[in-house]
């Protein structure tokens, strides 16, 4: 069965680029590798997937998408990276599945540690389009977005898809803040993204049996349907969801030297369903918070986790002086060691805030202080406050005044925090 499911996909799949046939093909066959995830994380919280993966409790995604894999340690963080040791497993199981992830990771004294190589899976750049029901996805958990290895193209492939998939939301984490601020700063990247969504539409939207040019008027072959033309599709049996999504796409005034006319931008932009954020696990990160602050973008939030040391979000580094990213405002500190406000950038203040400890062999504890502290101001400042989980260690019983914690393992440690969980969502975008 798993051969004839393996021969449908090979003939579904023609130079990386799907047709809906071949995304149906494609969900059949990647049963296999999910199915492989699931036996490697059963019971657990973790986080990423083979290809995707909908957690078994209560997390800050409803499912994963992974079209990239491998990475490289950039800070203390990345030093016990769960999805590091999952690629290097995942390596060893045989077949298919060995043959994605061999050489992503090499094995040294302390464990696997990512090589630097960065894969782009393309049997699942548009996979999302397939998934009517509205969900919360992780984007790129085995790998990093803006991983410096990563083509500036296939990234405006990947953002051409979530503009497409305008029906979910898309969760976008990074520790390389700089080019991510950078991207989303460029004024041509919504040029380039919605060149890739007008290419795609050649590929997705179906044949239209019409003999005349929506643009010149002029008889011509039949031909796919463009997006300027995707009004008509429904008719021939394209979603309506994906059209909303095609016709995000702004085109420029056709001139007699051009054959066609060519996209200029995205309407809106930024893109309102996705939701850039940073990773920081301890003060001397919260740089990439200012990356993040500077950067264009509907919603932003800050992943705390693991939480390596105290953080201090309300005093982010900006020239002389900071800005606090939860309550809002520039300040600076005088002689005496009062906060004197000033003037500064208008920046908004973060949307979300998410924390958590760190799991596996050699998981690094988080104090309970440090959590409360980030929970309360999130609280004062009317910012959704999501605690994932404590990792590894938890606090000692009775010991609640005293940073006091011990290693209980993940399941047993749990993820309350002062007796409740802590789920806290904006917008509160879920799957049913």
């Amino acid at each position: 069965m798993r051969g004839r499911l393996g021969r449908l996909r090979s003939r579904l799949f023609v130079n990386g680029t799907h047709s809906r046939v071949a995304g149906i093909g494609r969900l059949v066959s990647a049963r296999r590798g999910t199915d492989i995830w699931r036996s490697l994380t059963a019971g657990s919280s973790n986080t990423a997937g083979i290809g995707r993966y909908r957690p078994t409790r209560e997390d800050w995604y409803d499912t994963s998408w992974n079209p990239t894999a491998g990475c490289s340690i950039s800070s203390p963080g990345c030093d016990n990276c769960w999805a590091m040791r999952v690629a290097a497993r995942l390596a060893h199981m045989g077949g298919a599945t060995a043959t994605r992830y061999a050489r992503l990771t090499r094995i040294e004294r302390a464990g696997p540690v990512w090589t630097g190589e960065i894969r782009v899976r393309g049997d699942l750049l548009t996979w999302p389009r397939f998934r009517r029901q509205p969900r919360r996805i992780a984007v790129g958990l085995m790998s990093d977005l803006f991983h410096e290895t990563l083509t500036t193209a296939t990234i405006d492939l990947l953002h051409a898809v979530i503009a497409v998939a305008h029906w979910h939301t898309f969760l976008v984490l990074t520790k390389r803040s700089r080019r991510m601020r950078e991207y989303y700063g460029d004024p041509e990247t919504p040029r380039r993204v919605a060149g890739e969504i007008d290419r795609l539409s050649s590929v997705i939207l179906p044949i239209d049996g019409s003999r005349r040019s929506p643009v010149t008027g002029r008889a011509k072959p039949a031909r796919r349907l463009s997006i300027r033309s995707a009004g008509r599709a429904r008719a021939v049996g394209t979603p309506r969801h994906w059209i909303a999504g095609f016709s995000r796409v702004k085109y420029g005034t056709p001139t007699t030297t051009s054959a066609g006319i060519p996209p200029v931008g995205l309407e809106p932009w930024p893109l309102p369903n996705l939701w850039p954020g940073v990773s920081v696990e301890d003060q001397d990160r919260i740089a990439r918070v200012s990356d993040l602050l500077k950067t264009p973008a509907a919603t932003r939030w800050v992943c705390f986790e693991p939480l390596l040391d105290r953080v201090m979000p309300e005093a982010v580094p900006v020239g002389d002086g900071y800005f606090d990213s939860l309550a809002g405002g520039h300040y600076t500190i005088d002689g005496r060691g009062r906060a004197v406000a000033i003037d500064g950038p208008e920046w908004q203040p973060l949307d979300w805030v998410v924390a958590g400890g760190e799991i596996g062999a050699g998981a690094r504890p988080t104090y309970p202080d440090w959590l409360r502290v980030l929970r309360d101001q999130c609280v004062a400042a009317g910012i959704p406050f999501f605690f994932r989980q404590w990792g590894e260690w938890a606090p000692a019983l009775g010991e609640r005044p005293v940073q006091t914690v011990v290693r209980v393992g993940k399941r047993a440690a749990g993820r309350l925090l002062d007796g409740r969980s802590w789920d806290e969502i904006p917008g509160a975008v879920r799957a049913g």
